[in-house]
């Protein structure tokens, strides 16, 4: 009698796990986003045509779209960018980002952008190199956020494009040498993992259930939504246990800052060597209120980044005050069960038309 109650209690709390996976966690996520809040909004830029121009996760649609815009008479700018640039505070029906303004105001050039959130300079020197490999550039444009050097490493979901070709950055240079390195372990992990000894028995029969159970499960394809979600309730608990939130002072990490500078040194170094002439901008921050970092850290930053790019023969831009206070705005919180927080990277529509105007003299009207 009691293995039967067992054996019931066993299957109900196998249906609740169901129900709760299939429900808590189901569809899709986007947790580099997670904190921007249901006031802010995704946008990728079109052209007048209605080609998308401009790319988050290089899916196959947006890369044969970008390709098929350019026109061979025309220069080719690229922008790199993080989510201040695919990303609007208090969308309304027809607002667009700064990308496709500059777009509409373009008669001699191809606009063309790759941005993706959070974007730290290693992978911005990645994707600008690989663009380069794939057309003629005759300008890029890099912004440079503080924030993002805190950041390291690849991500693979916003690199698709790279990883399916066999591009690799220019051997012999340490950090291009790690990245390649990284790339491939992203491309091939059961490969990589057998080089080093690592793969094991275990690893073989898990992946070969795991793809078993994916193909005929949602509920276990939605696993990593259940990991992420757990993981982004860690943090915001974390966050309130320490006190921490969006205004809270942020330090660099040394070694994360040093990786990423030398990354735009090498992002600029090989700019120079193809003749593209190359905009270096410090981006819009808020500034209407005391801004997340030591300001002595900040201004040392600034000054580090605008020596760099005139000793590479980059165009320099400080924009940081560019776009006031009212036209910032809230984010989610980073605390559990907190109020939303202030936003010190994301803008409203007017935030991008202003910025659409300072870039336009330095793009589309250089000389």
């Amino acid at each position: 009698m009691n293995a039967k109650i067992d054996l019931v209690l066993m299957a109900l709390a196998a249906l609740l796990a169901g129900i709760i996976l299939k429900v808590g966690f189901g569809g899709e996520r986007n947790f580099d986003e997670a904190a921007l809040g249901t006031l802010t909004v995704g946008y990728e830029a079109k052209n007048a045509a209605g080609q998308c121009i401009h790319t988050v996760k290089q899916l196959e649609a947006d890369m044969e779209d970008m390709l098929a815009s350019i026109h061979p008479e025309r220069e080719t700018i690229l922008f790199l960018g993080n989510s201040q640039t695919h990303s609007i505070n208090q969308w309304e029906d027809g607002q667009v980002n700064y990308i496709e303004r500059l777009d509409r105001q373009a008669t001699k050039h191809n606009i063309l952008c790759n941005s993706l959130p959070n974007a730290n300079l290693q992978e911005m020197h990645l994707i600008a190199s690989w663009w380069m490999s794939q057309i003629d550039i005759q300008q890029l444009v890099v912004p440079v956020f503080m924030d993002d050097l805190r950041e390291d490493g690849l991500r693979k979901e916003f690199i698709s494009a790279i990883l399916a070709s066999d591009f690799q950055l220019e051997a012999g240079v340490p950090l291009n040498e790690e990245i390649n390195r990284e790339l491939e372990a992203l491309r091939n992990p059961t490969e990589q993992a057998a080089e080093t000894g690592r793969q094991t028995p275990q690893d073989v029969v898990e992946k070969r259930l795991n793809e078993a159970l994916s193909a005929r499960s949602e509920i276990w394809r939605n696993r990593p939504n259940a990991r992420g979600d757990f993981f982004l309730k860690l943090y915001q608990w974390r966050n309130t246990l320490f006190g921490i939130n969006a205004s809270t002072k942020r330090k660099m990490i040394p070694t994360r800052y040093a990786a990423n500078m030398t990354a735009l040194d090498l992002l600029l170094t090989a700019c120079n060597q193809r003749g593209i002439q190359a905009l270096v901008y410090i981006p819009p921050i808020r500034t209407d209120v005391e801004v997340p970092y030591d300001v002595k850290e900040y201004e040392s930053f600034v000054a580090q980044v605008e020596q760099l790019a005139h000793s590479r023969s980059a165009q320099f831009a400080n924009l940081e005050r560019l776009v006031p206070g009212p036209l910032w705005g809230l984010k989610g919180s980073t605390t559990a069960g907190g109020e939303p927080e202030l936003d010190f990277m994301h803008f409203q529509a007017e935030g991008h038309r202003l910025l659409a105007e300072a870039l336009a003299p330095l793009t589309l009207e250089a000389p």
